[in-house]
């Protein structure tokens, strides 16, 4: 027995026991922060209706001859109400190849007309 400090193998055993803790901590980790597909899809169709809502009530003229109108999705890219990716568009988070910028958004000014309803048609 060495009386000047640990042996090779009780090091090698150590680093071995720390190496197992440290990758089964790292793993479970990883999955704390990752969204559910059909979660991350509710979330953009959210985000879309809400930046619809605060474009319709910067721009209350759309609503002249009627309380409810449509705007397409590409419409507030082009505004600047949403940021799209480097081409300009808003793609389903699960798919990219699923794009939202053809997507009418129904719009409906209420009786007082201080607030809008805006909801995505699929």
């Amino acid at each position: 027995m060495n009386k000047h400090g640990y042996t090779k193998i009780e090091i090698l055993v150590v680093i071995v026991l720390l190496g197992i803790v440290a990758f089964i901590t790292v793993n479970k980790a990883s999955y704390a922060f990752v969204m559910d597909n059909a979660e991350a899809k509710s979330e953009v169709k959210n985000m879309i209706e809400l930046q619809a809502q605060e474009y319709a009530l910067a721009n209350l003229d759309i609503f002249k001859e009627t309380n409810t109108t449509f705007i397409t999705v590409n419409d507030l890219v082009t505004k600047g109400f949403l940021l799209g990716n480097n081409e300009g568009l808003i793609t389903d988070p699960s798919d990219n190849k699923i794009v939202y910028n053809e997507n009418k958004i129904k719009l409906e000014l209420n009786e007082n007309k201080k607030d809008v309803k805006a909801t995505l048609v699929d």
